[in-house]
């Protein structure tokens, strides 16, 4: 069974995904994804990316340090057969993640100007 290719993690105001590519097939693949938080030192199971057929993962809910590194690794079941774990390199939020432009609001009340900044959505 293939490995999945192209793994790639993105970051855009605190929501993170991994993506991966995998090769049309007769049977569904199916994907697991694990993740390793520099602090626990292994790989530990992400619930919400146990046995699924999408080619991502949503990791907000598992990056919650945004200073610690992080590994993922994701590997496809095919039938009763799987494929090797392909790792990403090192993910850290504050370096590889992006922040999007707050919104801003800006108002006159009488003689004074009203500046309202609000966070990305």
């Amino acid at each position: 069974v293939e490995s999945p290719t192209q793994i790639v993690v993105t970051s855009e105001n605190f929501k993170t995904i991994l993506y991966w590519e995998y090769p049309p097939m007769s049977e569904t693949p199916h994907f697991i994804v694990e993740i390793k938080p520099y602090n626990l030192g292994k790989y530990k199971n992400i619930s919400s990316c146990m046995n699924i057929t999408a080619h991502f993962c949503d990791l907000s809910r598992e990056i919650d340090d945004a200073l610690s590194s992080y590994w993922l690794r994701v590997k496809a079941i095919v039938g009763s057969q799987q494929s090797e774990y392909v790792e990403t390199e090192e993910f850290i939020l504050r370096k590889h993640g992006k922040i999007g432009p707050p919104k801003l609001n800006l108002s006159r009340h009488n003689d004074e100007i009203v500046v309202d900044i609000y966070h990305p959505p």
